[in-house]
């Protein structure tokens, strides 16, 4: 299959979010397992919805994730008079039941919303009764005459034969016929542009295209798509569906949902926030619906990787899910293989976190500032293992303060003052002697004579006066991350501080 072409074609109404780039992304995918051809379409013929810019962001995160077209995009806006061109074709033709295949509706807002009112009424689904299908041309020339606002529909078969069938990709074997649930669809809209229906079918075959993967809302109108193949005598492409995602509770995915606050959906939002597009790409690939032997090994993985582990087989048919939290799990994994990949690589992310730290902490603007070093922002990098998604944590997170800031004591820490001074004395007494290790523990639990102290308590108090908090990497890394100096400083003042008994007291370094 060295001729498959896809196409991405989204409606530029809004930043390009997850359900989008899923789209985008197994369109490529597809059509690379092939050596295909991948095509951008922008449909903005729905001019009251179109953003300013939007087509600009679209074009902006495909090329930062990869996913480049192989040829110049298609926009829709300015073909307009293709599609009309090919509409006119229609009239004059007719299909097996001797009815025209387009007409123009001259039915007034008012009357399809009366008319949609007797649906519902009578609890039935909506469907165009066909009324101006009934005019004759004599009718259809006055009206025009007259400068009556009007659209073009397309006539649907009433018969057994506008049940289309056809096998879908990802939903095996799939038929419909849209006359059973709606009626005449609009091919041209009163303001001369086409709808999806009429611009899509159009543009798939001038350009070649011979697969469609897209959501699974479009299914239905599928059946709707193959009628006009059949009525311009084309050669439909292949359909493939793929099935909705929603959120974790199971709710559609949508930017307006209140969840967005938290876990936004827009790519730019994790573009800005300094995400790998790989991470992003290999998130969508756990929450999209599969595509692959093992999901867990695509972890990690690059573009070309994932092209070469692809099999549309293996799609599933369930809802998909976003779990936000295998995105974590996906950005450690590309920040990592980042970290390893090459000393410049490595360098560069150093060079990055130097730049959050001045960012953070501009008053460390100095050439005698410790954290501003490549060996300690190494370490600290190395001894943390990658276990956050973005440098900014490292800023952001109360946790990884005692890195760049003195650590602070709190008195509601320190729930036995008699505990604190003899750990603080021993570690002090015995710092060339001990490793902050379990065994070094033991020795202080069996020293400790007024009551009994755990190993818990000497652990938790070895962190607050190295860390000022409670979490964190275990305590001899920390400590061997500081070195001896800095240590023997932090418990002095930590003594210090005890001694003078305030309650929110900087231990100096």
């Amino acid at each position: 299959m060295s001729s498959v072409r896809v196409r991405f074609a989204p409606s530029p109404t809004g930043q390009l979010h997850f359900g989008g780039l899923r789209t985008a992304l197994y369109n490529y995918l597809y059509t690379k397992s092939f050596n295909g051809k991948f095509l951008l379409r922008i449909e903005d013929t729905d001019r009251e919805r179109t953003v300013p810019g939007a087509i600009e962001q679209i074009q902006s995160i495909l090329k930062w994730t990869r996913l480049k077209p192989d040829e110049p995009p298609v926009i829709q806006s300015e073909r307009v008079d293709i599609y009309r061109k090919y509409l006119n074709k229609l009239f004059g033709k007719l299909n097996h039941q001797n009815q025209p295949h387009v007409y123009r509706c001259f039915c007034t807002t008012d009357r399809l919303m009366l008319l949609r009112h007797d649906c519902k009424r009578r609890s039935q689904p909506y469907r165009y009764d066909g009324r101006c299908k009934q005019l004759t041309e004599k009718q259809q020339n006055e009206y025009l005459q007259q400068g009556l606002p009007h659209v073009i529909r397309f006539s649907l078969p009433t018969d057994k034969s506008g049940t289309q069938s056809y096998d879908d990709l990802v939903y095996g074997h799939h038929e419909h016929n849209p006359y059973a649930t709606e009626g005449d669809f609009i091919l041209l809209k009163s303001d001369g542009y086409p709808t999806y229906h009429l611009a899509n079918v159009i543009d798939d075959h001038l350009m070649d295209i011979t697969h469609v993967l897209r959501g699974h809302e479009w299914q239905t109108s599928t059946s709707k798509h193959l009628l006009l193949y059949k009525a311009f005598d084309w050669q439909s492409p292949i359909y493939g569906h793929l099935p909705l995602l929603e959120r974790e509770r199971g709710r559609k995915l949508s930017k307006r949902d209140k969840e967005n606050a938290i876990n936004p959906i827009e790519i730019d939002y994790y573009r800005q926030k300094g995400y790998y597009p790989n991470a992003i790409l290999n998130f969508i690939t756990l929450c999209g619906g599969g595509g692959f032997t093992d999901n867990d090994k695509i972890i990690g993985t690059d573009l070309d990787e994932m092209i070469s582990l692809f099999n549309i087989k293996l799609f599933s048919r369930h809802a998909a899910i976003v779990d936000f939290k295998k995105l974590s799990l996906c950005q450690r994994a590309h920040f990592k293989r980042e970290y390893d990949k090459s000393v410049e690589s490595r360098q560069q992310i150093i060079e990055e976190l130097r730049q959050k730290v001045l960012h953070y902490y501009p008053e460390k603007n100095s050439s005698t500032s410790i954290q501003l070093q490549n060996d300690y922002l190494e370490k600290c990098l190395n001894m943390l293992d990658i276990r956050i998604n973005l440098l900014d944590e490292l800023f952001t997170n109360n946790l990884y303060e005692y890195l760049w800031k003195e650590p602070e004591i709190k008195k509601d820490f320190i729930d036995n003052t008699e505990h604190f001074k003899f750990v603080i004395k021993q570690t002090l007494l015995k710092l060339n002697e001990i490793h902050f290790t379990h065994d070094d523990v033991k020795k202080f639990v069996e020293e400790y004579r007024p009551n009994k102290i755990t190993n818990k308590q000497i652990f938790r108090i070895w962190r607050l006066v190295l860390c000022g908090c409670l979490q964190g990497p275990p305590v001899h890394e920390i400590v061997t991350f500081f070195g001896s100096n800095i240590v023997q400083k932090r418990f002095e003042n930590a003594l210090r501080v005890l001694d003078q008994q305030n309650e929110n007291v900087q231990v100096k370094l």
